[in-house]
């Protein structure tokens, strides 16, 4: 009797043996599971957060585009939904933002299809209405147009008040320059590269020649932008979307601009805190 308690108690301070037990009892579902301790998850480096197949269409959604001239609709995207360039679409981006009135294709800005995006973007389930894109030399009469460079698009967001569209433009795009019509139907955008910004009001309404705001931020900032009707009567009409005529220095009542430069009859002022520019569209 002896013999089998001094065994018993030999075999219960072996470490190797106890061990043994505790962990077959783990591996087998036993009372040892209660002492065996699971080991953490380590960490996988730069695994991609798991997503959704519609939020990874979301990102990469086209915008719509519709040119009220041509009736055409354009889903503007650079990107398919895994992410990868789609290399198509700025020839057919070329091909929608054609002359409509002479039909003409030309290289338009990159950019600028990049800002057109950003708006649909911003102003997402609402479609963004072309009047005019590029414009042939044969119509665009000023000729210093950006339209004639492939640099401009007019245009309004379906259900968005223009002179929202017009806050939004101004105070997102750097370099870019933006021309308010509050008597008319679009807004106009367009790209400066990397020259200074530009604002300008035109109060003519569709079919009628050009009248510019003396000093558009202040027009804005009292409200006059939004009550001013355009003018009964006026020099030759122009059609809409056509090119302004009138000369820089003709757009001011006096002989100065709004940041207090002289103006010289007849040329463009030298752009750096003035807000408006006659050559915007």
């Amino acid at each position: 009797m002896l013999r089998l308690v001094v065994l018993a108690l030999a075999f219960l301070l072996i470490p190797g043996v106890s061990w043994a037990v505790v962990h077959s009892d783990g591996e087998h579902g036993g009372a040892g599971k209660i002492a065996h301790k699971a080991s953490p998850k380590k960490a996988v480096p730069n695994r991609p957060k798991q997503t959704n197949r519609s939020k990874k269409s979301g990102r990469y959604a086209p915008v719509e585009l519709y040119e009220i001239n041509t009736k055409e609709t354009l889903k503007l995207r650079f990107y398919d939904n895994r992410g990868r360039p789609i290399r198509s679409w700025k020839k057919r981006f070329d091909r929608f933002m054609r002359c409509h009135q002479t039909g003409a294709v030309f290289k338009m800005d990159v950019r600028l299809a990049h800002m057109l995006y950003e708006v649909g973007r911003h102003y997402d389930g609402h479609r963004l209405e072309v009047v005019s894109g590029y414009r042939h030399p044969k119509v665009a009469k000023n000729p210093k147009s950006p339209h004639k460079k492939g640099l401009a698009c007019d245009f309004r967001v379906r259900g968005v008040a223009n002179a929202a569209l017009r806050d939004y433009l101004r105070k997102t795009f750097a370099h870019a320059g933006v021309g308010y019509y509050p008597n008319s139907v679009f807004v106009h955008m367009d790209d400066r590269k990397k020259g200074p910004s530009a604002f300008w009001i035109d109060y003519a309404g569709p079919g009628q020649a050009a009248s510019y705001a003396e000093n558009p931020r202040d027009d804005l900032r009292t409200g006059r932008a939004e009550r001013t009707h355009a003018p009964s009567s006026g020099p030759a009409a122009r059609s809409e979307g056509e090119d302004d005529m009138a000369l820089a220095g003709a757009a001011f009542a006096g002989p100065r601009d709004t940041a207090g430069a002289a103006l010289h009859p007849g040329k463009k002022p030298v752009e750096v805190k003035t807000p408006s520019d006659t050559f915007g569209d």
